[in-house]
């Protein structure tokens, strides 16, 4: 009888020592994504305002936008079709705003998009986000038809597609909204 009580006492111990770590533990703050991203406006962006920024750049690389859906607090999702023969096919996009803990899409993340990418029966997905991918992120998606665009690779984009005269936010609020959104 002794040995259970010594048991259950250990056990009650044991769960209330991993209590006061998780309630004494120092919990991660948010990162300033302005700060790192050199004051970048476009880790401001939600999905919704992303997703339109990449549907009008994808519009100007002649890819045709055939459904969307997600809001702001989403992930922006997209279906794209490239009518150019041979080269050309279906693409999956979502986009996603800058994880606020890390500003940094990990693997896991990279890894669900690909998962959704293929249950998607497409050519190839396109993965953008304001923010940047781990190593392991880039990682995750070396072998799978999927190309990561990252802040700086979205910014390349704009000023290749829209030049450098507008600022990103009046940009985005300027753009015509053949994407649609759900209600």
């Amino acid at each position: 009888m002794s040995v259970i009580a010594l048991f259950l006492i250990a056990i009650v111990l044991g769960f209330g020592l991993i209590f006061l770590i998780a309630v004494t533990a120092p919990k991660p703050q948010p990162i300033d994504l302005r700060a790192e991203s050199n004051n970048a406006p476009i880790v401001e962006l939600d999905a919704e305002q992303l997703g339109k920024l990449v549907g009008a750049i994808l519009d100007r690389m002649g890819i045709e936008i055939d459904r969307t859906q997600g809001g702001k607090n989403e992930v922006f999702e997209m279906r794209g079709v490239n009518p150019t023969p041979v080269t050309g096919g279906t693409f999956f996009v979502h986009c996603i705003p800058a994880p606020p803990l890390t500003g940094k899409l990990d693997g896991p993340a990279v890894g669900a998009f690909i998962r959704a990418m293929r249950s998607a029966y497409v050519s190839k997905g396109l993965l953008f986000t304001s923010g940047t991918f781990t190593p392991d992120g880039r990682l995750s998606a070396e072998d799978a038809p999927v190309e990561l665009f990252d802040r700086y690779a979205i910014m390349k984009l704009v000023e290749q597609y829209f030049g450098q005269d507008e600022p990103l936010p009046q940009l985005v609020a300027n753009l015509p909204s053949f994407v649609r959104v759900p209600e």
